[in-house]
């Protein structure tokens, strides 16, 4: 340890250092709150959390990307409805027809060798799905024609018969394809997809903006470092012009010097090195919200202030965010209704290894007069009532294979989204715990480090203060000084992870968005 007592100078120049350093060691929560010292020359934007939540919500491809899916699924509920949509079913034709009677076709039809039919037929058919399953079609036809055989008749020159047909046809069946569960589960299978696509947007988003928010927490750390690394640098300076000072004065050996040069250097290794992880926090961000860094956008600088430390809550907590992670989280919703997807699937694929057997029922009335008006009417067409009804079957000969096949697959779609389900749930609570542990670790750390950062405050005023009386050197000063900074330094780290503690336990629990509603 060298002396220096004997100069009165040297006695003062300590106390002139420690003057002069205070300044930048002013104790760990003036570090904490205070700004902190921009990285480059270029003029920086400040960037709060909350607008960096606004852009990455308009802007991030993934949530953009799954916005559309959502759209897309959207149309699926038009196209199952479509089924119960009316359709209409028009026809005209025209046309000619001549062949050679038989002998017995020569006997009804006044010995003529040939049959002729010259003529046009109009049809014009609505027919409908019901929710029970049933086809209802309601059908019309007019039918214009002349044959060479009817021309015996004495009707007027170029009369055509005009025979016409109205009436109604149900077919309803009565297992497979049959009832309002069956009929209605394409829509239902619809609009569970919306519900399932909805879900995965809001979980992506949710997603998105914790790794955004996270991001914006780790740039804030970066800027610290700087800062720190900054602070280093300056106070090295200070010391390195002093000790250069006393090198030439001949009371200050050279290997101090180069201590404390070396010391210099480290720091501006430290700066680069620190000036680069911010460069890569930004540039995170940057592609977040789908933007390139240098295209003319502004430098963006977290502006936000770090959040208060606090005691996270008792363990009673947990039970309490279990629940609501089950009662929030888009990915546990979304499982729930691919669950209930699948179960309309089972039942549709039970109906489907039903027989067919339909119930089908028409009744309708015919006409027949020289005028299609006449023939229309319904004077004309009440004589001549036409009905049928009765059943008709379609069973498989033998086992039905691919309904057997068709329900056992949908069965075990239905029990591995039941399984998706518990493993959901058991991993919600594992993500609590980490959570809320995580929380109550970065509070304990920071706790710890506020001692260790005002015990290094202290160390440093009793160094310089011995540094004064001539019993410590300047290369103590500048380590202690370093290690204080650090420790403020890990003050800062335990807040930010504090920070990104919450962030992670309200994305855990399924309410990161609602800090910032759309």
């Amino acid at each position: 340890m060298r002396n220096f007592s004997d100069s009165w100078a040297l006695r003062t120049l300590p106390w002139c250092l420690m003057t002069a350093l205070t300044a930048g060691s002013l104790g760990v929560h003036a570090q904490v709150t205070a700004p902190v010292a921009k990285s480059s020359a270029v003029m920086a934007t400040g960037l709060t959390l909350k607008d960096l939540v606004r852009q990455v919500r308009e802007a991030n491809k993934d949530i953009r990307s799954k916005r559309a899916e959502k759209e897309i699924a959207q149309t699926g509920i038009d196209r199952a409805s479509a089924a119960f949509q009316p359709v209409a079913t028009l026809s005209a034709t025209n046309g000619v027809n001549r062949q050679p009677n038989t002998y017995e076709e020569k006997l009804v039809r006044s010995n003529q060798a040939l049959y002729l039919r010259d003529g046009q037929d109009y049809s014009a058919g609505v027919s409908q799905l019901l929710p029970t399953g049933a086809k209802l079609e309601a059908k019309t036809t007019l039918s214009r024609f002349i044959t060479n055989i009817n021309q015996l008749d004495g009707r007027p020159e170029g009369a055509k018969d005009n025979r016409t047909f109205m009436g109604l046809t149900l077919t309803q069946p009565l297992a497979k394809d049959g009832g309002f569960t069956v009929t209605n589960a394409r829509t239902d299978v619809a609009e569970l997809d919306v519900a399932v696509a909805q879900h995965t947007q809001f979980e992506t988003e949710s997603s998105v903006v914790a790794e955004a928010s996270l991001a914006y927490y780790e740039l804030v750390l970066a800027q610290h470092r700087v800062a720190a690394a900054n602070e280093k640098i300056r106070t090295s300076q200070r010391l390195l012009t002093e000790a250069r000072s006393l090198n030439r004065q001949g009371r200050l050996a050279e290997a101090d010097v180069w201590e404390i040069e070396n010391a210099l250097s480290r720091f501006r290794a430290g700066l680069s090195e620190a000036v680069q992880g911010e460069r890569e926090r930004l540039n995170r961000l940057n592609t977040l919200v789908m933007a390139a860094t240098g295209t003319g956008l502004p430098t963006w600088r977290a502006s936000d202030a770090l959040p208060a430390v606090v005691k996270p809550s008792s363990s009673a907590a947990a039970e309490a965010s279990v629940r609501l992670a089950l009662d929030s989280r888009h990915d546990f919703l979304m499982q729930k209704k691919l669950l209930e997807r699948e179960g309309v699937q089972l039942v549709y694929a039970q109906n489907q290894a039903l027989p067919r057997i339909d119930l089908i029922a028409s009744y309708g009335r015919n006409g027949l007069a020289y005028s299609a008006q006449t023939a229309f009417s319904a004077d004309t067409m009440r004589n001549y009532p036409t009905w049928s009804m009765g059943l008709q079957m379609q069973i498989p000969l033998g086992e039905n294979r691919q309904g057997r096949a068709d329900v056992a697959s949908a069965s075990l779609r239905r029990e591995n989204a039941l399984l998706a389900i518990k493993a959901l749930e058991v991993q919600i609570a594992n993500d609590i715990d980490t959570s809320l542990n995580m929380l109550a670790s970065a509070s304990e750390r920071w706790e710890f480090w506020q001692d260790v950062a005002r015990r290094e405050q202290q160390q440093l005023d009793v160094e310089y203060k011995r540094f004064a009386a001539g019993r410590s050197e300047m290369r103590e000063i500048m380590m202690r000084e370093e290690k204080t900074v650090n420790s403020r330094l890990m003050v800062i780290e335990q807040q930010v992870a504090f920070a990104k503690a919450q962030i992670i336990l309200e994305s855990a629990q399924g309410v990161l968005l609602e800090r910032w509603p759309s």
